[in-house]
């Protein structure tokens, strides 16, 4: 039986020690290709690139470690890599993995995550996998995990339009407590601006703000992950409200 073609990529760029874990993990796995956006392109969200070309580099790191770097969002990779750099579609796609974790509200923002939703959308198994820290010291957990969740994939359908958003306590592996299936949580993002002025006297603001999040039930995302457990939560990128959708068209139509 061949090993399944697994494309890695990320949000944190081509450089960071996080796609280099992944891409180790992987080895065990299947046949890898890396591709990767050149620099950092955190929370950068779904966008891509169309008022300029898309530059790709061939990119060798240590220990055997090859990939490409491309100058556009984690989506703009997903869709090149699939698109044009690789002979056939991968089996799986895998982005990350991250620093810092991609939980409740807050992953609407995540280039992480839109990576893994390009896959869903051209049809391959895809699965975004984070840290809930912003160190790089102890990617161990998440490894193991992103080894378990392919050999899910490769071995398991998905329903249409579904990807796996995976979060990973910061922990030695030992110290995981195990793994829950999570409903995205509620956590948000609460920015302020902190307005300053430059060595010219032009006003400039830098974005501030702290993590909320009241979610108190081991189904969520967020808690499950504080709680020292693997989360792993079924996301979709259908947006539709289904639920008001019958009472806004009585209205609309009724009106």
């Amino acid at each position: 039986m061949s090993k399944p073609k697994i494309l890695i990529t990320n949000d944190d760029g081509i450089f960071a020690p996080g796609i280099y874990a992944l891409w180790e993990a992987m080895q065990e796995v299947g046949q890898t290709t890396v591709v990767a956006p050149d620099t950092e392109q955190s929370a950068v969200g779904h966008a891509i690139t169309l008022s300029d070309p898309l530059r790709v580099e061939g990119i060798h790191r240590t220990g055997g470690f090859e990939g490409f770097a491309v100058s556009g969002t984690p989506a703009d990779c997903a869709k090149i890599a699939i698109r044009s750099l690789m002979d056939k579609k991968p089996d799986v796609l895998i982005s990350g993995i991250n620093r810092g974790a991609n939980l409740g509200n807050n992953i609407i923002y995540s280039g992480t995550v839109s990576a893994a939703t390009e896959g869903t959308m051209l049809g391959i198994p895809s699965v975004a996998i984070s840290i809930n820290s912003f160190n790089s010291d102890e990617f161990r957990g998440a490894k193991e995990t992103a080894i378990k969740v392919v050999h899910y994939l490769t071995n398991n359908t998905l329903p249409s339009g579904t990807l796996l958003n995976v979060n990973v306590p910061y922990c030695p592996p030992e110290e995981i407590k195990g793994i829950k299936v999570t409903r995205q949580g509620n956590q948000y993002f609460q920015d302020d601006f902190d307005q300053r002025k430059d060595p010219r006297g032009r006003t400039y603001y830098w974005m501030k703000g702290k993590i909320v999040d009241d979610d108190q039930e081991l189904y969520y995302d967020s808690k499950a992950v504080c709680d020292g457990y693997v989360s792993i939560t079924p996301i979709h990128f259908q947006m539709t409200n289904e639920s008001y959708f019958t009472k806004l068209e009585e209205i609309i139509d009724g009106g």
